[in-house]
């Protein structure tokens, strides 16, 4: 496979044997470019490691094999005996993925950072339940019809939150591609009676639905995107006529929401709005509904994770969470933006809130901040507002103290003449 070496040859014996292992892992080099699917950076993994791990479910070769992951492997059996069932033969349809997904294997090696020691058979053998198991488990989820009576996944609902979260971490991903050419053959819409959405769209809307997230943007079908994750993340960000909001400052922000609001400024929940598209108008501050739950918490480490290793143009994830980090730093302001309806938590109350947002934020690098000007817009109103007197009897007593001050001082002045002059 060729690397990021040029193709160079490094093969042959030398004078210095310990040479040759280096030479082995030059030839399998794979160009960075290419690579989607990274291990977190330590950086960020030591502030919560819980949001990057898989707790039911492994998909891909990164955690592939651990102990405590093994017991959905049997439930990959069964959801794809699910798919195969629904073609005209099975065992066609069977080999000819098979088939398809083979000659991927240069494909696939080279979206994982990381090399992995996997022969290419069960790499293969791993594509396959992996892909086979998500897409019956997006058709069971969007079409109930499909759904087993014993399917313990449906009939208890922790279970299908979990692998909807798992599902869009960063480490556990395979190629979209592999869903793609699976989803060609093992899903055939006459057999299952309905008419299918594409694969984007049948995908956002799992993850709408299980994570109660409004990611159901279809602009990201028209998208590059590398796998579920970079899917989620392409139907968050804007739609590009939205995009030149920023200045490319990290350094423009604003205070926190009691402080804004004392200042006068109200806030407003947007409905029917991206979850990035907060505006300021007339001293109103509109934000889209931001509903935190365990699960969803997760996924927005791992959107972070995502931008924060290949993106190098706006920071969108990673600017709001710095924005909603500044406005919500204390209880006040989590039980204010909560009584507007902007932030809808289940985490566990007002207190919880500003601390996930600090540790989301932490060690983070924002180099390009998606709304500067936003803050831009509202700091003059702030400073504005905070330091003109917001009550009639406030300019009456400031009045009153300077007529007062120039009395006196006519006094001073009348008294000090009087003297001389006598």
């Amino acid at each position: 496979m060729a690397g990021n070496t040029g193709g160079t040859q490094y093969a042959g014996g030398g004078p210095h044997p310990w040479l040759e292992s280096i030479k082995e892992e030059l030839q399998v080099l794979a160009p960075l470019s290419s690579s989607s699917i990274w291990k977190v950076p330590l950086t960020l993994r030591t502030v919560n490691e819980e949001a990057y791990m898989p707790r039911m479910i492994s998909i891909g070769p990164l955690h592939y094999g651990k102990w405590d992951l093994q017991s959905m492997e049997v439930h990959k059996l069964y959801y794809m005996s699910s798919l195969l069932q629904r073609t005209p033969n099975a065992v066609q349809v069977l080999e000819e993925a098979g088939a398809a997904i083979e000659s991927l294997e240069p494909v696939v090696r080279a979206s994982y950072s990381e090399s992995f020691d996997l022969e290419p058979s069960e790499l293969a053998k791993m594509l396959m339940l992996d892909g086979c198991f998500i897409l019956e488990l997006f058709l069971r989820d969007g079409l109930q019809d499909l759904r087993l009576q014993d399917d313990p996944i449906f009939n208890t609902s922790w279970m299908v939150l979990t692998l909807a979260r798992d599902l869009a971490l960063l480490e556990n991903q395979i190629p979209f591609v592999v869903l793609e050419r699976l989803f060609e053959f093992v899903v055939v819409p006459s057999a299952i009676g309905h008419s299918l959405p594409a694969l984007p769209e049948l995908s956002l809307s799992f993850f709408s639905s299980v994570l109660y997230m409004d990611i159901g943007d279809t602009r990201a079908s028209r998208r590059q995107f590398p796998h579920l994750l970079g899917l989620i993340y392409n139907s968050y960000i804007p739609s590009p006529r939205t995009e030149a909001r920023g200045n490319g400052s990290g350094r423009v922000f604003i205070r926190s929401a009691s402080a804004l609001k004392r200042a006068g400024i109200q806030f407003r929940k947007s409905i029917g709005t991206s979850l990035f598209d907060l505006k300021f108008h007339n001293g109103v501050l509109q934000i889209p509904p931001l509903f935190i739950h365990e699960s969803s918490a997760s996924v927005f480490w791992n959107l972070i994770a995502y931008e924060q290793i290949f993106h190098d143009k706006m920071q969108y994830v990673t600017s709001y969470f710095s924005l909603m980090a500044r406005l919500v730093n204390s209880s006040d302001d989590a039980e204010l933006l909560e009584s507007r309806g902007i932030l809808l938590d289940s985490l566990g109350g007002p207190r919880d809130v500003p601390q996930l947002f600090e540790q989301i934020c932490r060690h983070v690098v924002l180099k390009d901040f998606y709304y500067a000007q936003l803050c831009e817009e509202m700091n003059p109103y702030y400073k504005w507002k905070s330091y003109r007197p917001t009550k009639p009897w406030t300019l009456i007593s400031i009045v009153a103290s300077f007529i007062l001050l120039a009395l006196v001082s006519l006094h001073a002045i009348y008294t000090v003449l009087s003297y001389y002059g006598d």
